[in-house]
């Protein structure tokens, strides 16, 4: 596709004049592949983490558990 066609100097004064400021934009190219290869790892990264979701919640669970139970040795210890 290229580039757009150059605007001449008076359509740029223009554009200015009217608040518009040129960008340069850059896109990932959804048509490569190394591009592909990181949204399917992101995908799976994603799934594994929904799936871990359950484990983690039952890891902290129990850690707050643990905690509580330390504090509550050491106060009766005083």
């Amino acid at each position: 596709m290229g580039r757009p066609k150059e605007l001449t100097q008076a359509q740029r004064s223009d554009l200015l004049a009217k608040g518009y400021r040129p960008v340069e934009v850059w896109l990932p190219d959804i048509w490569s592949d190394e591009i592909w290869s990181q949204v399917e790892e992101d995908c799976r990264l994603i799934s594994a983490s929904e799936e871990r979701a359950d484990v983690d919640l039952w890891t902290e669970e129990a850690l707050r558990e643990t905690l509580r139970l330390i504090e509550e040795m050491e106060d009766k210890a005083e």
